[in-house]
């Protein structure tokens, strides 16, 4: 999907994902986000919502980043999305006008980057940076060990000796 159809298609979307396309239940690792229908390839599966905390430094088990120095701390169903290291999905941020134009609202989407079918738990790559590292447990064939971004891998390794 281009990037100016895929912004006008974030403009023309209700905020919030349909309860019933999502469901949240017990994963490998704990709570999941499982799909409930479809998702073709390039598709939004939804907007994260939450809170938008404005200090550079904020961090939780559940925030992302916005690309600047906000962070998002997300509600239900996507305060439950897990890593791994083959994802079917990633983290979108547009810069969406208002409606009246004046002003840009940054706002967060998951979108599917290969077609999921129905039951599948959804997930996304963290890649986390090196300091924030932990062991990884999502059990993908080419899982790395640790939930991080996988550029900053060999440094880290190397430096555990």
């Amino acid at each position: 999907m281009s990037p100016d159809l895929l912004h006008r298609n974030c403009q023309q979307r209700a905020s919030g994902t349909p309860k019933r396309s999502l469901q949240v239940r017990r994963s490998r690792v704990g709570l999941g986000v499982f799909a409930r229908r479809f998702y073709a390839e390039g598709e939004i599966i939804g907007e994260i919502l939450g809170t938008v905390i404005d200090e550079p430094d904020y961090s939780s088990r559940y925030c992302y980043s916005m690309g600047d120095d906000r962070s998002l701390e997300p509600d239900a169903p996507f305060k439950f999305l897990n890593h791994s290291c083959e994802p079917n999905s990633r983290f979108e941020w547009f810069d969406i006008k208002t409606r009246d134009g004046t002003s840009a609202d940054r706002r967060v989407f998951v979108l599917a980057q290969e077609v999921i079918r129905p039951s599948a738990e959804i997930t996304v790559d963290y890649r986390w940076p090196a300091p924030m590292a932990i062991r990884c447990r999502c059990g993908a064939p080419s899982c790395r060990g640790w939930v991080i971004d996988e550029d900053d891998l060999p440094d880290f390794l190397a430096a555990l000796g």
